[in-house]
């Protein structure tokens, strides 16, 4: 059976074997050093691979050793409204409030909208930093009122 584009975008679900593979091997990682070569164990042939990759696997394999489902997703890649309201843990009503307002930008294909990931991980560390910012202005007012 031949796979689709879906199914390499659907999130792996690790095993506990998977887990306890990713777990061990983060550590081992982490004791010996980066190495920057795959190795093909059936043929001996050895591949390189730079700095950039080596973090991305790192990245995978710690998310998997700590039980968490996996996507790779290209940061180009284009949502719907669902997935966008998924991702942001809203409503798809919000996420059209937001669209409607151009406080997202996204794209029409005939009658569907689309937003890049890259536009909505934007707007989500945007509104993380306005309430980081927030927060900090409460706890000065607060420590200024003596209520800490």
């Amino acid at each position: 059976m031949a796979r689709t584009v879906r199914d390499f975008n659907r999130p792996v679900v690790p095993t506990p074997a998977a887990v306890a593979f990713a777990d061990a091997l983060v550590h081992q990682l982490k004791d010996n050093g980066p190495r920057f070569v795959l190795l093909d164990r059936d043929n001996g042939h050895e591949i390189e691979i730079d700095e950039t990759v080596f973090d991305l696997i790192r990245q995978l394999l710690i998310n998997l050793a700590q039980n968490r489902p996996v996507s790779i997703i290209p940061f180009d890649h284009e949502l719907t409204t669902y997935q966008a309201a998924d991702l942001l843990n809203v409503s798809r009503g919000y996420i059209l409030k937001l669209l409607n307002q151009d406080a997202i930008p996204h794209r029409m294909v005939g009658t569907h909208r689309r937003i890049r990931l890259e536009d909505l991980l934007a707007y989500k560390d945007k509104m993380r930093a306005e309430g980081d910012k927030t927060m900090d202005e409460l706890a000065k007012v607060s420590q200024a009122l003596g209520l800490d």
